[in-house]
């Protein structure tokens, strides 16, 4: 543990860290097939209705997905795990929707 006293000086490191959406959004799903894995009820509800399981998290944690990507999972339509997990894959790499959006030039 750091003393507080050391913790109040001026850091000299001014570089910036940028982490990247998709890796937190990939996190997440991680996160959500892990305990999709370990719990067999959370499987059977993921399956059911991943919007509502999601919402209602698991063990106490939250999924913090964005608004796009909870729209997109409710879409996904699976009777078992690696079906699931294979829609979401699909799902990751889909571009989002602004990027999507055609181009037009004079």
């Amino acid at each position: 543990m750091i003393p507080l006293a050391q913790m109040n000086k001026l850091s000299t490191n001014h570089s910036t860290k940028i982490r990247s959406h998709n890796v937190d959004i990939n996190a997440e799903f991680g996160r959500l097939i892990h305990a999709a894995v370990i719990n067999k009820g959370f499987r059977a509800k993921l399956l059911r209705n991943p919007e509502s399981c999601i919402d209602a998290g698991y063990c106490g944690e939250s999924f913090h997905f964005p608004f796009e990507i909870k729209n997109r999972i409710k879409q996904i339509n699976a009777i078992s795990l690696e079906e699931f997990s294979s829609q979401v894959i699909k799902l990751i790499n889909m571009p989002n929707v602004s990027e999507m959006a055609p181009l037009y030039c004079n």
